[in-house]
C-alpha cells in the first residue's frame, strides 16, 4: 500500500519535468529564426541548461531520502566512491609523469657500465657453484 502513493509521486514528478524540459526545447527551437531571436536564444539557453541543473540537484534531494529509506545504498555513497577513484587516478598519472621524468634523467652512458657489472656479478656466482 505505500509504494503506490510513493510510485505515484515519482510518475508525477517525471512527468512535470519532462514537460517543462519539452516547453522550453520548443521555445528555444522557434525563437532562432531572426538574429534578435538567435541573441535571445542563446541566453534562453544558459536559463534552460540551469534549469535542467537545478531540477536534477532537486531530483537528486527529493529521491535520495526515498532510496535510504528502501534501504538501498544512497547516491551520495556512490558519489563518495567515484570521487575516491577519480583522486586515486590522479595520484596515479603523478607517479607515472614522476616516472617519466626519471627515466629522461638518467643518461645512456649511465646504463652501460651498470648493465655491464651486473651481467659479469651473476655469471661469477655461477662458475663459483659449479
Amino acid at each position: 500500500m505505500t509504494q503506490e502513493p510513493l510510485t505515484e509521486m515519482l510518475a508525477n514528478w517525471k512527468k512535470m519535468s519532462d514537460q517543462v524540459l519539452a516547453s522550453w526545447g520548443a521555445s528555444m527551437a522557434s525563437g532562432t529564426k531572426s538574429a534578435e531571436g538567435a541573441a535571445l536564444m542563446q541566453e534562453v539557453e544558459k536559463t534552460y541548461l540551469g534549469l535542467r541543473t537545478l531540477m536534477g540537484q532537486a531530483a537528486k534531494t527529493a529521491y535520495e531520502p526515498i532510496i535510504s529509506a528502501a534501504g538501498a545504498v544512497p547516491l551520495s555513497e556512490f558519489q563518495r566512491l567515484a570521487d575516491q577513484v577519480h583522486t586515486i587516478l590522479l595520484r596515479l598519472d603523478r607517479i607515472d609523469d614522476a616516472l617519466a621524468g626519471l627515466r629522461a634523467e638518467r643518461k645512456p652512458a649511465d646504463h652501460a657500465p651498470e648493465t655491464a657489472q651486473h651481467a659479469a656479478g651473476p655469471a661469477k656466482k655461477r662458475k663459483k657453484k659449479a
